[in-house]
């Protein structure tokens, strides 16, 4: 893993180095300094639609309904958002392609506008689908791939729902540049902790999970939806976020008979941010965790730790890099205890200010022994055909020797279709 560590701390380097340093004070927005998560993204109160040169023009849903959206929020505080999604992805090992969807809603009341502080109602539903066999994970050992080749599943079921965000979230002393906020429900910690643009939502951006999540985090994607708390506290351009939530419930439903078990995730993070959603941004962040969760004895079962340095960097609004490390300890319950993700972006491709290529590498030690390390690449274009709509072409590349087996030489072909409103 020394190669790992290597590329960990270039990269860090490069993205601390090239942040932009310049005081902007006088630009600071007096809005919500909440980090925006990939729930939120740029959906709800931040949807920047409707936007110029689509590729078929307006579509069915048009300039009316987004001005209509957006006064909606800045009179009422109500906002709503969502999307559907679906990707097909074909394997060169061999077997039945795969297919899988997800349906996002999303639903924002913000009844508390003062001078220096905010209060709303979060609320995110998702609901996962598979088209028939195989699941994400049999589609994943059908190519002999440790991780998959994209971040959902519904294994061992073809469905699953959950009600991943119900909390109330209150900003006090908010103004230029300083604050401090609470989050208090049901949350969901990825959306929260680690977040590195371009590389937390496979049905925006990189689809196969090494790029799509932090799956060296033991916790993400197992223990990352439950009842908690979360405080933060930020004067520009750090931050610091804390956390305490349930560290096993069911992720289907605020779980309180779990919750009161007292068996907790607990996170914490420092942040750097700069430029924050502007055509500069830098970000560089140091996520801890402490899953005390007693399960079974074992290098998958038990307490656990990790760790994660995450962050990005955009120029001048057409190209961005982002990367992220992140590792485990003791509990090895992930399918991989170290991952290192690193991902390029153009984000006006051929002078088509909303669309976005993007190029991204990973290499992740696999919690299995026996397993050697798992290395791959990935292309995607995203082409937004109208104000809603998208396609999404997609190449993986995956790579891998064991110690006793045939390892992995497999490629992924995808496509991905979102319906966004």
């Amino acid at each position: 893993m020394e190669r790992i560590a290597g590329i960990v701390l270039l990269a860090v380097a490069l993205l601390w180095c090239s942040g932009d340093l310049r005081a902007e004070d006088g630009d600071t927005e007096l809005t919500s300094s909440l980090t925006r998560s990939k729930w939120l993204g740029d959906r709800g109160p931040s949807d920047p639609r409707p936007y110029d040169g689509t590729a078929l023009g307006v579509g069915l849903i048009g300039e009316r309904y987004f001005d209509w959206k957006n006064r909606l929020w800045i009179e009422d505080g109500i906002s709503f958002g969502g999307y559907f999604s679906a990707n097909i992805q074909w394997g060169s090992e061999g077997g039945p392609s795969h297919s899988i969807s997800e349906t996002l809603l999303l639903f924002t009341w913000e009844p508390v506008r003062n001078d220096k502080s905010a209060g709303r109602l979060i609320v995110g539903f998702a609901y996962d689908w598979t088209f028939g066999r195989p699941t994400t994970r049999e589609f994943a050992d059908n190519q002999r791939l440790v991780e998959t080749p994209n971040d959902l599943d519904t294994d061992p079921d073809l469905t699953f729902a959950t009600l991943g965000l119900l909390h109330w979230e209150h900003e006090q002393h908010t103004g230029p540049g300083r604050g401090w906020a609470v989050r208090a429900g049901q949350l969901y910690a990825p959306s929260y902790f680690g977040p590195a643009r371009y590389l937390d939502d496979d049905r925006r951006f990189f689809m196969a999970r090494p790029v799509a999540a932090a799956g060296g985090a033991q916790w993400v994607g197992n223990n990352d939806i439950g009842l908690g708390a979360n405080g933060i506290f930020w004067k520009n351009p750090l931050y610091l976020s804390v956390a305490v939530m349930d560290g096993k419930a069911n992720r289907q439903y605020p779980d309180f008979k779990s919750f009161f078990d007292g068996e907790f995730l607990y996170l914490g993070e420092i942040g750097y941010e700069r430029d924050a959603d502007g055509p500069n941004e830098t970000a560089l962040r140091l996520t801890v965790s402490h899953l005390d969760v007693h399960d079974g004895e074992g290098p998958g079962a038990g307490p656990g730790q990790s760790v994660m340095i995450s962050g990005d960097k955009q120029f001048n609004g057409r190209w961005a890099l982002a990367g992220r490390w992140s590792r485990s300890f003791e509990r090895l319950s992930a399918d991989y205890r170290e991952l290192f993700s690193l991902g390029a972006m153009w984000l006006d491709p051929f002078t088509r200010s909303q669309d976005i290529a993007g190029f991204g590498i990973f290499a992740g030690e696999p919690s299995d022994a026996d397993r050697g390390l798992e290395t791959g690449f990935e292309f995607f274009y995203v082409l937004r055909l109208t104000q809603t709509v998208s396609l999404m072409p997609d190449v993986q590349y995956w790579h891998r020797n064991d110690r006793d087996g045939p390892g992995a030489r497999s490629w992924v072909l995808g496509f991905r279709a979102d319906f966004e409103f």
